[in-house]
């Protein structure tokens, strides 16, 4: 965690990012959640969990793009899938055209649910993988769920039929549920999962391959090792989109590299509005070092912020509309401070009345404001088909080796 907190403070400074911004909900993020993300919660796993609708920007992004016509069933690779492996199914709903590979490197063999939706997950041999919350308060400690979860798996497995093709047989006993291959039960006419590496995986050529929330996990190298073996297994005029966004989608910080005749480049690099006046980390969350889509959306910020024909108004602005909303009110002191309305609601509150006040930015024009100005600053700027700020990334940023 010392390093996560560091990376975020040198990153904040590189963006121009002040003191009257950092709030108490940046706290509650560093000391509660954030160390819940980080391998060593998970014994050393990538945190497999995501949430429905988290890439419902990006799968709109797709369908926006001008395709040239190809022959057959074009194909869409998720890399990272996860379990549950929502971001997958919302894909193959939003494209029920294409082909829809979701990919991770292990997937459970077991999953056991109780009464109240907290799960854990079991290898093929039986041994405890996780064990992951509902929404739902626990009523023992997260290690007393656990061992509590390894001691029924014990008595309820035994029951289990032991065959490769119980694909969604359950063993139900005391209010508890156990469900073998869980994966499949996500399967559809349009969407399979393979459980693959990076470098390992067979699959026919992909329009379309999408890698979020995992290469920011390893380090330089090996990031840009991983987007070459991805990269081979792009179609010419594939794309490529890897990148971090947060749960809800927000904070969305990506890139795209494109695969023509002369070979794999990046061609955007676009991040959302609402990373400009961020009341989560987001913006500044790195795992590793030397996290390139993270230093260039800093200096990205930091030139924004230095406009003043930009800045100073929308500042303004975002400070009126987040009082409007009864999110935060600044204060004497020049911070901000979150309403009490806003403390003692649920994290939903603020989420759906932050997305309002950037849905009304938006509508304001000052997306294009902010556009402008990286113009300005001498970017090749453009808002993209989604309404995030996208820039022609400087050369030699975002290469694939």
């Amino acid at each position: 965690m010392r390093g996560v907190i560091l990376r975020m403070l040198a990153l904040m400074k590189r963006a121009s990012f002040p003191a009257t911004e950092f709030n108490t909900q940046m706290i509650w993020l560093l000391s509660a959640v954030t160390p819940a993300m980080l391998p060593s919660a998970w014994g050393g796993r990538i945190p497999p969990v995501t949430s429905s609708c988290r890439h419902r920007k990006l799968d709109a992004y797709v369908t926006r793009q001008t395709w040239s016509a190809n022959d057959g069933q074009p194909v869409f690779i998720d890399i990272g899938c996860g379990f549950p492996p929502l971001t997958s199914a919302d894909t193959a709903k939003h494209l029920p055209d294409w082909s829809v590979y979701g990919v991770d490197r292990s997937f459970a063999r077991y999953v056991l649910y109780d009464s109240e939706g907290h799960y854990a997950c079991f290898d093929r041999q039986g041994a405890f993988i996780y064990f992951q919350p509902s929404g739902k308060p626990l009523h023992d400690s997260p290690q007393a769920a656990s061992d509590r979860f390894k001691s029924l798996f014990s008595d309820i497995a035994p029951r289990m039929p032991i065959s490769e093709d119980d694909a969604g047989t359950i063993v139900e006993k005391d209010g508890y549920r156990l469900v073998c291959n869980p994966i499949r039960d996500f399967e559809a006419l349009n969407l399979k999962f393979v459980e693959s590496d990076i470098d390992g995986i067979r699959l026919p050529p992909a329009r379309v391959i999408r890698c979020m929330n995992v290469l920011l996990y390893y380090g330089k190298d090996a990031r840009q090792g991983m987007r070459s073996s991805m990269g081979a297994l792009l179609d010419e005029g594939g794309i490529l989109v890897s990148g971090f966004n947060h749960p809800f989608g927000t904070y969305a910080r990506y890139a795209v590299h494109k695969k023509d005749a002369a070979g794999i480049k990046p061609c955007e690099f676009a991040f959302s509005p609402d990373n400009l006046r961020p009341l989560g980390i987001g913006p500044w969350l790195t795992i590793e070092g030397e996290d390139e889509q993270a230093d260039l959306l800093a200096d990205l910020t930091g030139a924004i912020r230095a406009d003043r024909n930009f800045w100073a108004e929308f500042d303004r602005y975002v400070d009126e509309l987040q009082a409007k909303q009864g999110i935060c009110r600044r204060g004497s002191d020049g911070y901000n401070h979150f309403t009490e309305e806003a403390q003692s609601t649920p994290p939903q509150f603020v989420k759906e009345k932050s997305a309002a006040v950037w849905k009304q930015l938006e509508a304001a024009g000052y997306t294009d404001g902010a556009v402008e100005a990286l113009g300005r600053a001498g970017y090749k700027a453009w808002k993209n088909p989604v309404g995030d700020i996208a820039v022609l990334p400087p050369e030699g940023s975002l290469t694939m080796i």
